[in-house]
């Protein structure tokens, strides 16, 4: 029996981003929660684009399938995309080639470009999907026989590219443009993708919070709500680490990054654009409209960077570049970075039927999609010819640095639960601010949402005890450690946690 999708207007939006997409299409619930005990054979948490993916590509073997998301569709970070679709290697092709070899690496490459066809073929004209060419170009004289090398290697991985002194952006000087790329609106993108698993047979459950798997073998996982959801097989699709294993928390740091749309005076060439900064800077037109842009970057690891400087730094980046009329939208959105630059989608170490799609660092529309098709198959006991080199049970020598490198980032907030703490007096809170110190004593976290009304919780992360930070731009309370996010209220809004902020 087919779900009927409804429509139920959410008062309140859960959304953990502010995205320029949300402007035409608000936050609405169009599937039930579920309220009773539940049986499917395939059990997926999460409702973005990988989860989405995942079930439709196993709906389409012929399996039962349910898929549960803990907010409503479109509140995670696929809502806060900035919709480009490429399959340009995250860190870069020269090193995509050192890591992978050749084959492989030509492997991973057609995937993802895989990936982007896929996306079209599920498309509606709501969508907005174009193909457009990708630039990966520099500003800089002295960076481009760099850029040069990368695109030697671009066409080795299977990339099709070519080398231009004309790159249609402001300051570029260099660079390759790469064939068969695309945008989309990934909102519209999310909605139909959702509407093509029901249509295919499979059942969505909104505002349904799943618990993450933790034995071996598990036959079934709880609901918030206390209802129990029996499976044969679990996927967690939640975009970050959802298990007990705790070799993904270190090897997926989670990172923040920004974006706003702008309407400019100078029509941008319709195709997408990053740099060679790091972290890097990308652009796209925002829709048809030629005066209408999206640009991000600024990137900093989630709850350790200053967010009202790492915006206002990309904005003062943009207007340095184009002639702005005016802004229309800004927001942040989390990612997670994989150690090694490769994603971990397959099967949970140390269990059986517990799968795994995370560390898509800023390319989570492809590889989202790319993760929906291999994870379908492996269920299913198709072999993939990069099961190994992305199991999320690999370890890379090559990375052990980089882990520990992130690690200190962990270690230092950790160090503030037992470190003196400044004073705070709330009396002097703006609207908007917030702050993690002692209040009459106690350890707190407290923050004048931009309503005026103050909230105070206790700092400390209910997933692993990490020490929240104040994000000003979200009006969220992030954990550096493993990413978790709550509201200014306290309620738990995005990652690992599954309990809200305990109250003061």
């Amino acid at each position: 029996m087919k779900q009927t999708i409804s429509q139920q207007k959410i008062s309140s939006p859960s959304a953990i981003h502010k995205s320029f997409w949300l402007h035409d299409q608000p936050l609405d619930a169009r599937y039930p929660v579920l309220e009773e005990n539940h049986h499917t054979d395939v059990l997926i948490v999460g409702a973005g684009i990988a989860g989405l993916s995942v079930a439709l590509e196993l709906l389409e073997r012929g399996r039962q399938v349910t898929v549960c998301e803990a907010s409503v569709i479109g509140a995670g970070t696929t809502g806060g995309s900035s919709g480009h679709l490429d399959a340009h290697p995250e860190i870069g092709p020269q090193a995509l080639l050192n890591q992978m070899g050749e084959e492989k690496a030509r492997a991973y490459t057609l995937m993802r470009l895989e990936a982007i066809r896929a996306i079209q073929s599920r498309c509606d004209k709501n969508c907005e999907f174009r193909s457009v060419e990708g630039y990966f170009y520099t500003e800089h004289e002295e960076a481009l026989n760099d850029v040069k090398a990368e695109y030697e290697a671009a066409k080795k991985i299977g990339l099709s590219v070519n080398w231009t002194d004309q790159v249609p952006v402001p300051r570029a000087v260099g660079g390759y443009a790469i064939q068969g790329m695309a945008r989309i609106n990934c909102m519209s993108y999310l909605k139909s993708l959702a509407e093509l698993v029901v249509q295919k047979g499979g059942q969505i459950f909104e505002q349904t919070q799943v618990s993450g798997p933790v034995e071996p073998a598990p036959s079934s996982l709880k609901t918030a709500a206390d209802h129990e959801i029996y499976f044969n097989q679990v996927v967690c699709a939640v975009h970050c680490n959802f298990t007990d294993f705790q070799q993904l928390y270190l090897e997926t740091p989670a990172y923040q990054s920004y974006v706003l749309a702008a309407k400019v005076r100078v029509p941008l060439e319709d195709a997408l654009f990053w740099d060679d900064s790091d972290p890097y800077f990308y652009i796209r037109r925002a829709t048809d409209e030629e005066d209408l842009i999206l640009v991000g970057g600024c990137d900093h690891r989630t709850g350790a960077g200053d967010t009202t400087a790492s915006l206002n730094h990309l904005e003062e980046w943009t207007r340095e570049r184009f002639q702005v009329v005016s802004i229309v939208s800004r927001w942040s959105a989390e990612f997670f970075e994989p150690t090694d630059g490769l994603p971990f989608i397959g099967k949970v170490r140390g269990k059986e039927n517990v799968w795994i799609a995370t560390g898509f660092s800023g390319t989570g529309l492809t590889l989202g999609t790319a993760a929906g098709s291999m994870l379908a198959d492996l269920i299913i006991g198709k072999s993939n010819s990069l099961t190994e080199e992305l199991s999320p049970g690999r370890l890379n020598i090559t990375s052990v640095g980089k882990v520990i490198s992130e690690g200190t980032t962990t270690a230092v907030n950790l160090a503030e639960r037992v470190l003196p703490a400044q004073k705070i007096n709330v009396d002097v809170l703006q609207p908007g601010e917030g702050a993690v110190g002692k209040v009459d004593g106690k350890f707190a976290a407290v923050c004048r949402d931009r309503n005026g009304c103050v909230h105070s919780h206790s700092p400390i992360c209910t997933h692993m005890g990490g020490v929240v930070q104040w994000n000003e731009v979200e009006q969220t309370w992030d954990c550096p450690v493993h990413g978790g996010r709550f509201s200014a209220s306290g309620e738990r809004l995005y990652g690992p946690p599954e309990k809200k902020l305990e109250t003061e």
